[in-house]
C-alpha cells in the first residue's frame, strides 16, 4: 500500500477516520491524503463566498496533527460533493485504499448510498469505513461461499496484521429468504439444506487459511452483525467479483443494513 485518501467531515468521525489512516500508515509506510468537501446547495450558491476556504483547511491540519502526532499534514479542501472529491483525488493520487467516516448510526445507509457506494462504483479500491475499534482485534468475512471471497491471507497481507480471521456464511435457506422455499415441500427443503452443507464443505477444503462457521439466519445483515458482537471481532469484510456489477446481496441491503447496525469496521473491497 503507497497512498490513502481519507476524508473528513468535520465530525466527531473524523477521529476514527484519522486513527484508521495513521495506523495503516505506519504499518504499510503508506502516504495519507485527507479530503474535505464543501457541499453547497445550488439554492444556496452565492453563500459560498461567506465560506474561508483556507482556514477551514488550517483548522483540519491543526486537527490532524494533534491527533495523529504527525509534523505535516496533507489536506485537500474545495467546493465539490464528498464522493466527487474523494474520487478525484484517489485517481491523481493513485490510491490504493479510501478510508470514510461513519456520521451516525441513523445516517448510516443514506451515507453508504450516497457516498460509499459511489466511491465503490467508481474507484476501484477498496474502502474501509472506520468505527470506535481497534485494527488488531479479530476479522469477521462474510461470504456466499463464491470463490471470488476474499482470503484471509490477503486480508492480513492488505492490513499488515496479524488476526485472527473467520469466514461466516449465513444461511438464510431455512427460513425462504434465498428462494421461496415456502413452495417446496419439506423433503426438497431438506435436500436444499444438505445441499448447502456440502458447499461449505466444499468451501472449508479450499479455505484452509482461517475458520469457517455456517449458521441459520432469519435476516442475513443481522445474523452477521449479531456473530460478530457476540464474538468480539472488530473488522468485517466484504467482498464483489468486480465493480461493474456490484453483487446487490452484498453491497446493496445487506451492506448498507450492517453500516447501520454494526458496530465494527467495515472493509467493502472487490475482487477480480
Amino acid at each position: 500500500m503507497r497512498q490513502i485518501v481519507a476524508a473528513l467531515a468535520m465530525h466527531e468521525s473524523d477521529i476514527f477516520v484519522i486513527d484508521k489512516a495513521e495506523e495503516l500508515a505506519r504499518r504499510t509506510g503508506a502516504k495519507v491524503i485527507y479530503t474535505h468537501a464543501i457541499d453547497t446547495p445550488f439554492f444556496n450558491f452565492f453563500s459560498s463566498k461567506n465560506i474561508d476556504e483556507h482556514n477551514i483547511k488550517e483548522e483540519l491540519i491543526s486537527y490532524v496533527k494533534e491527533h495523529a502526532k504527525a509534523k505535516t499534514v496533507n489536506v485537500i479542501v474545495a467546493f465539490a460533493s464528498g464522493w466527487e472529491l474523494i474520487l478525484k483525488t484517489a485517481k491523481e493520487c493513485g490510491a490504493d485504499l479510501i478510508i470514510l467516516g461513519n456520521m451516525s448510526k441513523s445516517h448510516a445507509v443514506v451515507y453508504m448510498g450516497s457516498t460509499a457506494k459511489r466511491v465503490l462504483e467508481k474507484a476501484g479500491v477498496p474502502v474501509f469505513i472506520a468505527r470506535d475499534k481497534p485494527l488488531d482485534g479479530k476479522i469477521l468475512i462474510p461470504t456466499d461461499l463464491g470463490h471470488y471471497t476474499m482470503s484471509a491471507s490477503k486480508v492480513k497481507e492488505f492490513l499488515k496484521s496479524d488476526a485472527e480471521i473467520t469466514y461466516l456464511y449465513a444461511n438464510a435457506i431455512s427460513f425462504g429468504v434465498t428462494v421461496p422455499y415456502a413452495t417446496l415441500s419439506v423433503q426438497s427443503l431438506e435436500f436444499a439444506q444438505e445441499e448447502i452443507e456440502k458447499q461449505v464443505e466444499d468451501f472449508k477444503k479450499n479455505r484452509t487459511d482461517a475458520e469457517v462457521i455456517m449458521l441459520d439466519a432469519e435476516v442475513v445483515s443481522e445474523a452477521i452483525k449479531d456473530y460478530a458482537e457476540q464474538n468480539g471481532y472488530t473488522t468485517i469484510v466484504l467482498a464483489s467479483r468486480n465493480l461493474s456489477g456490484l453483487n446487490p446481496i452484498i453491497f446493496g441491503s445487506t451492506a448498507s443494513r450492517i453500516a447501520q447496525i454494526a458496530n465494527t469496521n467495515l472493509l467493502l473491497t472487490f475482487v477480480e
